[in-house]
This record gives C-alpha cells, sequence and structure tokens, in this order.
C-alpha cells in the first residue's frame, strides 16, 4: 500500500498583521484603483476641437 500524506494550506510561519499597518478589504482597493484610473485619465484626455462631437 502507498502512503497517504496529509497537506495543510495553513503555514505555521503566518505572521499576523502588526499594528499600524493598514488592513484593507480587496472591494476597497479595487474602488481606489477605479478612481485612481477616472483621474488619471481626466488628465490625459486632450481635448480636440477637430473630434468634439464626432
Amino acid at each position: 500500500m502507498e502512503e497517504q500524506k496529509t497537506s495543510s494550506v495553513v503555514d505555521s510561519k503566518t505572521v499576523p498583521i502588526k499594528d499600524g499597518q493598514p488592513e484593507f478589504q480587496t472591494w476597497w482597493i479595487i474602488g481606489f484603483l477605479v478612481v485612481a484610473l477616472i483621474i488619471l485619465k481626466t488628465f490625459i484626455y486632450i481635448k480636440d476641437e477637430k473630434r468634439d462631437g464626432k
């Protein structure tokens, strides 16, 4: 018979988050990135009278 080995996803070397380090949920990070992208797009957009309204 073959030996069965158990594996675990949990690592015993996991370190908890230190006090003072920011902890964000994934949705907050995604929201921040979307807002940053919109702000960045407004700076990159160049108005062109020939192309506006087409």
